[in-house]
């Protein structure tokens, strides 16, 4: 796959190494071939966000707020 390297300057081709800590997973991360420059692609973690939900009301005119 060819990709930017931010250290090379340049567009290079780039490789999956092999993984050492885990041998039957497949490495996310990403090497350029030229100067080895490594590019981790973490998962993508969706973040709720858990505060409660604030309900706005309208106030008629002439009427007060309960």
């Amino acid at each position: 796959m060819e990709l930017h390297c931010d250290t090379c300057g340049q567009v290079r081709i780039f490789e999956q190494p092999v993984c050492v800590d885990h041998p039957r997973a497949v490495c996310p991360d990403w090497a350029c071939t030229a100067c080895g420059a490594a590019i981790v692609v973490a998962p993508v973690i969706l973040l709720m966000d858990r505060r409660p939900r604030v309900l706005l009301r309208r106030v008629r005119p002439g009427r007060r707020a309960a």
